[in-house]
């Protein structure tokens, strides 16, 4: 599906300039896909406001964050949207001014029938915590090496895994967690700890510092100004507000 989505893009952009190719991974409900492939949420559509007002055709390259973050390093894509800004990754992501938003909670829910208190940092050394790989998620339970952290490939992975008794606990975005916790599948199973977890670090457009694309940095900076000028991000960024029918 990755190649196909870009195949197609660059079908489209074949007698123009190159796109600006876009590594997609999955982030509900920020960037998601509907039952056709295609790609939707508010952070996809706020990359696809930037590129049309940049002058920019935009092309979606569909990858799980690892490898996402590889194609960036390889220049072979040349945006990231929502990913979080760490050392490591400034020496190959130019994280770009404005940031669109503000730092995210991050939640944590345990199994239903877990007596566990879980109201404090220090209550989670005992416990095992799914982690999703390559997601980087605050500084201190990032850099922690007395929690006990077991890798996933997705956030449905460790849903399925707490609800097995895999694992003892996961953590991830307030908003993420709180969509999958309330599905059939899962909701009788978990319940939302009350400890709650903040990473101040503002969303920001990524920009590949290898891409031939970097050159466009400014016309990107500057689309993304005048979406936060005349109020475009905060109205598409409220779209993922709205109680899910």
């Amino acid at each position: 599906m990755a190649l196909a989505c870009l195949l197609a893009s660059l079908r489209c952009a074949a007698a123009g300039e190159p796109p600006l190719v876009f590594a997609y991974n999955l982030f509900p409900p920020w960037k998601t896909m509907d039952a056709h492939g295609e790609p939707q949420g508010p952070y996809t559509e706020l990359m696809r406001e930037v590129a049309r007002r940049a002058k920019l055709r935009l092309a979606f390259l569909p990858c799980p964050l690892a490898r996402c973050l590889q194609y960036m390093r390889q220049g072979k894509a040349d945006v990231v949207i929502g990913v979080k800004n760490t050392a490591g990754r400034r020496e190959f992501i130019d994280f770009i001014d404005p940031s669109f938003a503000t730092g995210s909670r991050l939640a944590l829910y345990q199994r239903s029938d877990d007596p566990r208190p879980l109201h404090s940092y220090r209550q989670l050394y005992p416990f095992l915590i799914g982690v999703v790989e390559g997601v980087r998620y605050q500084d201190e339970f990032d850099g922690d090496l007395r929690l006990r952290r077991e890798p996933a490939p997705s956030l449905d992975s460790n849903f399925r895994k707490l609800k097995a008794g895999r694992i003892d606990a996961l953590i991830a975005d307030e908003r993420q967690t709180a969509e999958l916790a309330a599905d059939a599948e899962f909701h009788r199973h978990v319940k939302r700890a009350p400890l709650l977890l903040y990473s101040p670090e503002p969303r920001r457009i990524g920009l590949a510092i290898h891409s031939q694309r970097y050159a466009h940095k400014r016309r990107i900076a500057r689309a993304l100004r005048s979406m936060l000028q005349d109020g475009t991000v905060a109205r598409l960024l409220a779209q993922a507000q709205k109680p899910q029918s």
